[in-house]
Formats: C-alpha cells, sequence, structure tokens
C-alpha cells in the first residue's frame, strides 16, 4: 500500500534531503545481495543524526506505517532489505565520535563501515579485531545487530564481545 504525499513530505520535513522516492535513486537500498527475493519501498530515509532517526521512527508509529532499518545492505538472510516497509538507511550516519585509546573505547555511529572502525583503532595504535570480506560496506550497526563473527571469531569472539 503506497504511502501518502503528505506523508513523504512530514519524511522531507525531518530527514531533509535525506528522503528517496525516485525509483532509481531507492533501486540500490532495495537490491538483495544475491538476487533472490522480490524488493520494494515507497521511500528510503537516510537520517543524519540520532534526533532525525527519531523524528522519522516517531512519524512512522503514528501512521503505522512499518519500517526496516538498513545498514550497508550486505546481509545474506533479507532482514535489511525493504519489502513495502519504508527503509531507513543509516548510511549518513558514519562518523568517529570520540575514541579513547587509555581505556580502549570507540563510540561510532551505526553506518559506519568496519574498515573505518578498524583505521580508527590502528590510528590509535589499537586493533579492532573483526574482519570479514563485507568490512568496506557492513556497518557497525549491523554488525552489533547481528553479532557477527568473522574471520578471528575463535581468537576475538563476537562483535558484542
Amino acid at each position: 500500500m503506497p504511502v501518502p504525499d503528505d506523508f513523504i513530505e512530514k519524511l522531507r520535513a525531518v530527514a531533509g534531503n535525506g528522503v528517496l522516492t525516485e525509483a532509481a535513486d531507492r533501486a540500490p537500498y532495495e537490491a538483495e545481495e544475491r538476487g533472490l527475493l522480490e524488493s520494494t519501498c515507497d521511500a528510503v530515509v537516510r537520517p543524519a543524526d540520532t534526533e532525525a532517526v527519531a523524528a522519522v521512527v516517531r512519524l512512522c508509529a503514528e501512521r503505522r506505517i512499518p519500517i526496516v532499518p538498513q545498514g550497508g545492505n550486505t546481509g545474506l538472510v533479507d532482514a535489511g532489505t525493504p519489502h513495502g516497509e519504508i527503509c531507513v538507511s543509516m548510511q549518513r550516519m558514519n562518523a568517529v565520535r570520540a575514541l579513547d585509546a587509555f581505556n580502549n573505547s570507540l563510540v561510532i555511529e551505526a553506518g559506519a563501515p568496519l574498515v573505518v572502525a578498524q583505521q580508527a583503532a590502528d590510528d590509535a595504535q589499537r586493533l579492532f579485531p573483526l574482519s570479514l570480506g563485507s568490512e568496506g560496506t557492513a556497518t557497525i550497526g549491523g554488525l552489533i545487530s547481528t553479532n557477527a563473527g568473522g574471520v578471528a571469531v575463535l581468537r576475538y569472539g563476537m562483535m558484542r564481545d
């Protein structure tokens, strides 16, 4: 069921130019990695900060319009591709907010690719041990939500470890 035009305008009011409605613009977000499943949405919303994410979720909840969050869209279980829902992509939320080498901690936004976390740790002479084939596109939020393991899982544990 298509979302009303007035709803799209409300999304634009909170997410600005981060709302994509043209088919060609939505296509990369609707693409399922293996091409096995049909995927579609009326809009892709790419909020730039947590306040915009909260506003988008609030708007969708008020209208009872379903959403699907999306990180790098590298998953193989079809959890991040939209099937009629509004796609909320974390792509624009990709900054390293803080790094504390003394306490071995890193604050990074959900849409940052794994390689950004690895580089930030390396720059601070630390190791971010998670490594997998899609580290250039898989995002921190997606890796946390799926508790990814990667190639060094036996030595360092899963993502949440």
